[in-house]
C-alpha cells in the first residue's frame, strides 16, 4: 500500500469521512502549501500559537503523537479559512475543524517522512489536490505565469468535459461498479430480504492517574468529536488516549448529551466502565467507598433508562455480609442503606435499581420463617401534600411488585405510603430533600 493510500485509510479511521477521505485530505494538503513558505508556513501558525511542541511531536520519528481539538484549530486557522476548506472539501463546517484535527498529526507525519520538510507539495499528493484556488496564492506545484496559468483554466475543463463524455459513452448500459458512493451506503440487506439490524454504540473508558484511555464504535464523526472534546475538555488533551472507530452500521448514541454532563464527576483515579448500548458494566473496585458510592450516584441519577451492572450501594454490600441465621432486625438495617431510583416525578423503577430489587429480594427471601416486611414510599415536601401521599404510596408499591416479580411471595410484603410525613432530613436544603426522598423497610409484627 503507498503512503497515500495509507495515510488515507488512517484518516478515514480517524474522522469517519468515509469514501469523502480521499478529496478532504487533497484539499487540505493543498491548504497548507498555498500558504506564504508553503508547509512550513503553515507549521509556524501553529508555533505562533504557542503549539510548538505539539506540532513537533507530529514529525516522523516522534515517539508518539499529541492530540490537539477543533478549538485550538479554529484559534490558528480563523472562521473563514475553515470555512474555505470545508467548503473545498465537501465536510460540513460544524464538522471542519474536528475532522483537521483528526487528520493533521497524520498529514504532517506523512509528509516528513524521512525527517524532512518538504519544500512543496510531494507528487503523490498533487494528484489529491488538484488546481484549488486559495485567492492569494496556488499549491506550489501548479505555479506558474498567468499566461500558462490561463491557458489551463480554459483548457481543464474542456479536457474533463471530453473525459466525462467519453465515460458516459463507454457505460452506456452497464450497472455502476459496487465501489460507488451509493452502492456503500445501501443498508445491506439479508437472505430474506430486510435490513441487517444496525448494531450498539459502544464505549470504554479507564482513569489511570489522571490520564484516560478511551475506546469504541459510534455512528458518525459527528459524535466521535463531540465526546472527544469533551474529554479533552475535562481532562486536558494531553491526559486523553483515544481509539474510536466510526461505523454508519451501529446506532445513534443516546446517552451522549446526558454522558458529557456527568463527566466532571468522573475524575476518581481508577475509575473503569464500559459501555454497550443502554447497558454499561461499572467498575468502582479500586476507588475508596466514598467515591465508589458517589460515582454510582451519579450513574444512577443521570442514566436512569440504562441498565447499570457493578453499582455500589451500601445496603447491598451490607446484604452480602450477613451472616447464616440473620435476624430480621439485621435484615432491615441492610435493607435501609439500599437506594433505588425511579425516574423524575413517577413511579417507575430506574433500570439501575433492578440489581438492587433482586439483592434486597433474595435477602428478605433468606430471612427468618414468617418475616414480614413493610415497604415504606417516602417524599420530600415540595408541591402538593395530596400529590405526594399518592406518589409515595405509588412507588411502595412498585417496589413491592418488583420484589414479588423478583421471587418474594407477595404474603411476605405490604406497601404504605407515607407522603412527607417522616422526614429523615431537613426539607429547606437539596441534600435533605433527597434523604428524604425514599424507600424505608420495617419489619412488621
Amino acid at each position: 500500500m503507498s503512503v497515500v493510500e495509507n495515510l488515507i485509510e488512517q484518516v478515514a479511521r480517524a474522522t469517519g469521512l468515509g469514501d469523502n477521505t480521499r478529496k478532504f485530505v487533497g484539499v487540505l494538503a493543498s491548504f497548507i502549501f498555498s500558504r506564504p513558505e508553503g508547509f512550513k508556513g503553515f507549521l509556524k501558525l501553529f508555533q505562533k500559537a504557542g503549539m510548538g511542541g505539539l506540532v513537533e511531536s507530529w514529525y516522523s520519528g516522534s515517539a508518539s503523537m499529541r492530540d490537539i481539538n477543533a478549538a485550538q484549530i479554529q484559534n490558528v486557522l480563523g472562521d473563514t479559512n475553515l470555512g474555505d476548506i470545508a467548503q473545498k472539501a465537501g465536510v460540513p463546517k460544524t464538522l471542519i475543524g474536528s475532522a483537521i484535527a483528526g487528520a493533521l498529526p497524520l498529514l504532517t507525519r506523512a509528509l516528513t517522512a524521512g525527517g524532512n520538510i518538504p519544500n512543496g507539495i510531494p507528487t503523490q499528493f498533487a494528484s489529491l489536490a488538484g488546481n484549488l484556488d486559495w485567492g492569494n496564492t496556488h499549491v506550489t506545484h501548479l505555479r506558474g505565469n498567468r499566461k500558462r496559468g490561463s491557458f489551463w483554466r480554459w483548457l481543464l475543463p474542456v479536457l474533463a468535459l471530453l473525459a466525462l463524455a467519453y465515460c458516459g459513452w463507454h457505460m452506456r448500459g452497464k450497472s455502476p461498479p459496487v465501489g460507488t458512493p451509493a452502492a456503500a451506503t445501501a443498508p445491506m440487506a439479508a437472505t430474506d430480504g430486510t435490513a441487517h439490524s444496525v448494531g450498539a454504540p459502544t464505549f470504554a473508558f479507564q482513569n489511570s492517574g489522571g490520564t484516560v484511555d478511551v475506546s469504541g464504535t459510534l455512528a458518525t464523526a459527528h459524535e466521535k468529536f463531540q465526546l472527544l472534546d469533551a474529554l479533552k475538555a475535562t481532562f486536558g488533551s494531553d491526559n486523553v488516549r483515544a481509539r474510536f472507530d466510526v461505523d454508519a452500521g451501529v446506532k445513534p448514541w443516546p446517552w451522549l448529551d446526558l454522558f458529557k454532563t456527568m463527566l466532571p464527576s468522573l475524575k476518581a483515579d481508577g475509575l473503569k466502565f464500559a459501555f454497550n448500548g443502554d447497558s454499561v458494566k461499572l467498575d468502582t473496585s479500586a476507588l475508596p467507598e466514598a467515591e465508589r458510592v458517589a460515582v454510582s450516584s451519579v450513574f444512577q441519577e443521570k442514566l436512569p433508562g440504562v441498565k447499570v451492572e457493578g453499582l455500589f450501594d451500601r445496603g447491598v454490600a451490607a446484604i452480602q455480609e450477613l451472616k447464616a441465621g440473620y435476624s430480621a432486625s439485621d435484615l432491615t438495617k441492610a435493607l435501609n442503606l439500599t437506594t433505588v431510583r425511579f425516574e423524575t416525578g413517577s413511579a417507575n423503577l430506574t433500570r439501575s435499581s433492578e440489581e438492587i430489587i433482586r439483592q434486597a429480594a433474595d435477602a428478605i427471601e433468606g430471612a427468618p420463617a414468617g418475616t414480614r416486611v413493610e415497604v415504606g414510599g417516602h417524599t420530600d415536601s415540595q408541591g402538593d401534600a395530596t400529590s405526594n401521599q399518592l406518589l409515595s404510596e405509588q412507588r411502595a408499591r412498585a417496589v413491592a411488585d418488583a420484589l414479588i416479580a423478583a421471587g418474594v411471595p407477595a404474603e411476605r410484603l405490604a406497601a404504605r405510603g407515607f407522603g412527607s410525613n417522616r422526614p429523615v432530613g431537613d426539607n429547606s436544603t437539596e441534600a435533605g430533600r433527597a434523604a428524604n426522598r425514599r424507600i424505608g423497610y420495617e419489619v412488621m409484627q
